[in-house]
């Protein structure tokens, strides 16, 4: 927290995919909500995942966080048992009436099997407390016509770091980035950077960024970018099965990337 502070970023999420929020206990969920709250003070926005497969869950998750303090939730569609885009609509109009609270669609096809369809982001639109969509599947054409279908009414974050330089293109509002929980500043600069300095934004993607992001999509998330953190800050990781530790030439490429990070990003 400190760190994503000192590097003056707008928002953190807690309890997102990337904190391996399948693997935490209801109780678990309360402690880091509260702490987070207690931490931050109000500092910035805090953003909790909330997002499960049944609706009437993530009520209950939406609402927890909004009576512990949070500002807003981060809600992935139903995975696994899935639904049609009607369904998937009538998901969201439920939380959005049983909550009354800021929320932002998760839209990950490839870990759900379900995507939000433009037409369906329009029409979520409209939904009150809907605050954006984080995006974050590969298909270049969706994101494209994502942003085509629904203009400027629903501010639109990459979701998948890999692509940024598309989604800030095409005008997105930010990035929910997976690689900033290690070099937020890194990023925050990038980004101001593509809008206002283009060429000194293209030397670092060119130079470090690039090899970076692509270290980190060659293993199932979060794997990577929690390995990175031990060999960044000497914090020693751990995941919580199914998740394993990678094999030593995998860490061992990943040092070779990091190296050309400075270690207080």
């Amino acid at each position: 927290i400190d760190r994503q502070l000192k590097s003056n970023v707008d928002a953190l999420v807690f309890l997102g995919t990337t904190g391996e929020s399948p693997t935490v206990t209801r109780e678990e969920r309360t402690g880091i909500i509260k702490y987070a709250v207690s931490r931050l003070k109000g500092k910035i926005p805090i953003i909790v995942g909330t997002g499960s497969n049944c609706t009437k869950t993530a009520c209950l998750l939406t609402n927890e966080a909004k009576n512990l303090g949070a500002d807003g939730a981060l809600i992935v569609t139903p995975y696994y048992n899935k639904c049609e885009q009607d369904g998937l609509f009538y998901h969201y109009e439920e939380i959005s009436k049983e909550c009354n609270f800021p929320f932002i669609c998760y839209n990950v096809p490839s870990r759900t099997g379900v995507n939000i369809e433009p037409k369906t982001a329009k029409a979520l639109a409209s939904l009150k407390g809907m605050s954006g969509i984080k995006e974050a599947t590969l298909d270049k054409n969706h994101i494209k016509n994502l942003f085509d279908t629904v203009g400027d009414n629903t501010p639109i974050y990459c979701g998948s770091d890999e692509l940024i330089n598309l989604f800030l293109s095409l005008n997105s509002k930010g990035i929910i980035s997976v690689s900033s929980n290690v070099i937020p500043l890194k990023i925050k600069e990038y980004i101001y950077d593509f809008k206002n300095n283009y060429e000194k934004a293209k030397n670092f993607y060119d130079l470090k960024l690039k090899d970076f992001l692509k270290a980190l999509s060659t293993k199932i998330n979060p794997i990577p970018i929690k390995v990175a953190a031990e060999i960044l800050y000497g914090e020693k990781c751990k995941f919580r099965l199914p998740l394993s530790y990678p094999d030593s030439e995998y860490v061992d490429c990943l040092k070779t990337v990091l190296k050309t990070f400075e270690s207080n990003q």
